[in-house]
């Protein structure tokens, strides 16, 4: 088994992923984690759901 090295991995990740962050009250941000952990969703797909249903993008058929 070969096994990927770290170094390789941040470098992929860091050609393919750009952050993106947002300051939130704690109330607000803890009742928005309640409603995505509810769905089942990672933080990242449920920011794509929200902006699918807002302005009907597909991004499964970008």
């Amino acid at each position: 088994m070969s096994y990927t090295s770290s170094a390789v991995k941040n470098r992929y990740n860091k050609k393919t992923y750009t952050n993106f962050q947002a300051a939130l009250r704690k109330e607000d941000f803890a009742l928005i984690e309640e409603i995505r952990k509810q769905i089942g969703l990672s933080r990242s797909e449920f920011l794509k759901m929200l902006i699918s249903e807002k302005y009907g993008i597909d991004f499964d058929n970008k």
